[in-house]
């Protein structure tokens, strides 16, 4: 009888330390789930205060140079209807060619671009140029693709936005399936509205997107742009090309 009752307090020994045991774990792993929450709310109020790194133009570098030398103004991107700007080629005129000399400058300076890209590992403005010639030789997917791995990674490039909406916009021209095709163009929309109005591809941004919302049947906010635009440029023959599109002389 009093062996028995000696042992008793030894089997109870063993649960009271398991508790205690599970109840430190659980304790930690709370106070590990708030910590990562804390962490969480840290990074998003900063990604809230400090905006996106502004890139724009390219780096200083010789084989840049040379690029810049063989294709600014001589190099003319397919955009349709749409206006397209870049710090690599200039700007296009509507319905400009794209023949064999252009392919082999295109590939000319892809190659300089590339090991321009070798001494400036991670520059953003070296990958948005490539995605120009790739959009330049209709590349689209690729050239989409580089596009958004600039855009997708924290950085604003307006030249990544721009091309990206010529991008896909032409896309959308090409699409079979309606639907496809318009949600697309609302996308192209998109990017050309977070174009930096501080850069110089704001104009080209402008124009497309209010071209882009009359094709969609969204008239007023495209009527609305394009006063924006004519705030900015209203004698060009840019801008009377996009009052004849948008057909005001008739509103």
């Amino acid at each position: 009888m009093c062996l028995a009752t000696m042992s008793q307090p030894a089997t109870t020994v063993a649960p009271v330390a398991e508790l205690e045991r599970r109840l430190h774990w659980r304790v930690l792993s709370i106070a590990g789930f708030i910590a990562l929450m804390v962490m969480l709310a840290v990074i998003a109020a900063v990604s809230v205060m400090v905006p996106p790194r502004l890139v724009a133009g390219l780096p200083d570098d010789a084989d840049v140079t040379a690029a810049i030398g063989l294709v600014h103004s001589r190099l003319l991107m397919r955009a349709g209807t749409l206006r397209f700007r870049s710090s690599l080629a200039g700007e296009a005129p509507p319905g400009a060619t794209f023949g064999l000399v252009e392919t082999r400058l295109a590939e000319q300076a892809a190659l300089l671009l590339e090991r321009a890209r070798t001494r400036h590992r991670g520059d953003p403005r070296l990958e948005v140029a490539l995605a120009h010639l790739d959009l330049a030789r209709q590349r689209h997917v690729l050239a989409g693709r580089r596009y958004r791995a600039v855009t997708d990674r924290g950085v604003d490039s307006p030249e990544a936005r721009l091309g990206l909406g010529v991008t896909l916009a032409i896309q959308a021209d090409a699409e079979s399936d309606p639907m496809r095709a318009r949600m697309l163009r609302l996308e192209a929309i998109a990017q050309f509205a977070a174009v930096d109005p501080r850069d110089s591809t704001i104009e080209p941004a402008l124009y497309d997107r209010a071209l882009l919302l009359d094709q969609v049947g969204r008239r007023p906010e495209a009527l609305r742009v394009m006063h924006e635009y004519a705030a900015r440029d209203s004698v060009s023959p840019w801008a009377g090309r996009l009052r004849q599109a948008l057909g005001t002389a008739a509103d």
